[in-house]
């Protein structure tokens, strides 16, 4: 059975200073009228978006390098996150989006100005994964006392983006509204998908960017900041 939640805005971790250190002013501070423009988006992107999240839990098994579901479905891991899966005998599958409304405000309000278009893109990569740690709060209020992994994405450590149409089939093709293209990407585009480990022997600390060899990946190109 998925469980589905819509959340509030106020109820994720989501503050402005994420914002700003995105963006590149962690240790820098901005100009007043360049501050009081990304506040102003901030709060507007608050205002307007329907952020939501779903999570199935599946019995299964790491064999080799693949997740093995006891409905038979098969995700091709791959060395990397088979090994950060380990000791896990529940699979959860998820969703996290920020909604439809969110693209429909970037388009109205960027149009062609570059600046607000990367700060409200900012926004919405920080707003996303903000409701991906909500999903997680969730899932831990169901599988408690068990410990879960990190989660984990298609196209990350080794996972196959394809495998994305196997997630998106068990999770019955639409989960939150989100849909997927041929080309396995997600609409809305600030939408996550994934696979976390449970079980009561899994290693709740190791991450894939420690073990990740893609040294195109955005997250690896940040943490050596």
């Amino acid at each position: 059975m998925d469980n589905e939640y819509s959340i509030e805005v106020e109820q994720l971790s989501f503050p402005l200073s994420s914002i700003l250190q995105e963006i590149g002013y962690g240790q820098v501070t901005p100009k007043d009228e360049i501050r009081l423009l990304i506040e102003t988006l901030f709060n507007e992107v608050r205002q307007v978006v329907h952020p939501s999240c779903l999570f199935q839990i599946l019995n299964g098994e790491i064999e080799g390098e693949k997740v093995i579901l006891e409905n038979g479905a098969t995700f091709h891991v791959g060395k990397i996150l088979s090994r950060l899966l380990q000791g896990a005998d529940q699979f959860a599958l998820f969703t996290a989006t920020v909604g439809n409304e969110f693209q429909k405000y970037r388009k109205e309000v960027a149009q062609e100005n570059l600046l607000h278009d990367f700060i409200i893109d900012t926004i919405g990569s920080c707003l996303v994964e903000a409701v991906g740690d909500k999903m997680e709060t969730f899932l831990e209020q169901e599988t408690a006392p068990k410990r879960h992994t990190h989660r984990f994405s298609p196209g990350y450590c080794g996972w196959p983006l394809t495998d994305q149409k196997t997630l998106f089939r068990l999770l019955n093709g639409k989960p939150c509204g989100i849909i997927l293209s041929e080309e396995c990407l997600m609409l809305p585009e600030k939408s996550i998908s994934g696979i976390i480990g449970i079980g009561t022997q899994v290693n709740e600390k190791a991450y894939g960017c420690r073990y990740c060899e893609m040294d195109t990946c955005y997250k690896r190109k940040r943490r050596k900041k």
